[in-house]
């Protein structure tokens, strides 16, 4: 497998991201943070349609919403890329909001594949825009997983290279609470998740996906009960993914052929191994309690 190239100017940050699969940065000022979030409360009566309490912009499937809240988070977000980051090709932006209550949180899950992972890589900017903590919906990560085991994330569902280890899954978390502009950018491979927003307001993020700049934009959508030699591969523009609904196919003029991926899974033995080597593994004291919680209430199914 060739080296992929760096995406991070910083080889520090790059360092962080190859090891955890994911790294946090400052990337906007409060005030330009202040500015997204202003932007999402002029369009929350058309997200409230969505009938979830996690709602991204992309569900909607609403394709002028979807174009416009596009070009608004890029006209923040775009101009302050060239600080950190080289080498890469933004794909989509959507807000990502919680709404307050049971129900709300993430589980563990790995995005899906959008690059030839054997060459190149995807990422998603995810940025605050206001303070994120444990109460009210921070990140959780399972470092180092983007990397274990080779994957082929499919829509809408397919097995995970975890399965058979989903309960040490949940003893290795680590979470990461973020202010106002900071952003996490995280690996579409490694898993991750999020907690309940467990506070009394919304919880928001503008999410850019970015890709490595010489890449194809790609997708792989499985027929429910179909065979895994019958893994359909696409090729993406932005045209045809805000056209794309949830868990959907795209358009058939975008099929480049099939994909034979039978989902080969990491053993337990091997994953203890492979995470006793990253360092830092785990998370701090002061969230020992609450992801005990986590883990009893929402991740016996992952």
């Amino acid at each position: 497998m060739r080296k992929i190239e760096p995406i991070f100017k910083d080889s520090e940050l790059q360092k962080q991201f190859d090891i955890n699969g994911y790294v946090k940065i400052k990337l906007l000022s409060a005030e330009k943070a202040a500015v997204l979030y202003s932007n999402y409360l002029l369009h929350e009566k058309e997200h409230d349609a969505i009938e979830s309490r996690y709602k991204a912009t992309t569900h909607t499937n609403n394709p002028d919403l979807i174009l416009e809240i596009n070009r608004q988070i890029k006209s923040v977000l775009i101009s302050e890329l060239d600080k950190y980051f080289q080498h890469v090709e933004p794909m989509m932006c959507t807000y990502i909001t919680k709404q307050p209550g049971e129900g709300s949180e993430t589980k563990l899950h790995q995005d899906p594949t959008f690059v030839d992972e054997e060459k190149y890589v995807s990422a998603n900017i995810w940025v605050a825009l206001h303070d994120i903590n444990h109460q009210n919906g921070n990140l959780f990560f399972v470092k180092g997983t983007h990397r274990f085991m080779s994957s082929l994330r499919v829509t809408p569902n397919c097995p995970t290279a975890y399965d058979k280890v989903k309960d040490l899954l949940s003893e290795n978390l680590t979470e990461v609470s973020v202010n106002a502009g900071e952003a996490i950018i995280i690996n579409h491979a490694v898993m991750h998740g999020a907690t309940p927003n467990m506070s009394q307001g919304l919880r928001i993020a503008a999410v850019m996906a970015i890709r490595s700049k010489s890449s194809d934009w790609i997708y792989h959508y499985l027929q429910p009960g179909e065979s895994y030699d019958k893994i359909e591969k696409y090729g993406v523009s932005l045209e045809t993914f805000i056209n794309l609904q949830k868990d959907g196919r795209p358009a058939k003029s975008n099929f480049t052929g099939y994909v034979n991926w039978h989902f080969p899974q990491i053993e337990r033995s091997e994953f203890q191994k492979k995470i006793k080597g990253i360092k830092g593994v785990g998370f701090s004291s002061r969230w020992r309690n609450g992801l005990f919680i986590i883990k009893e209430k929402f991740f016996s199914k992952v």
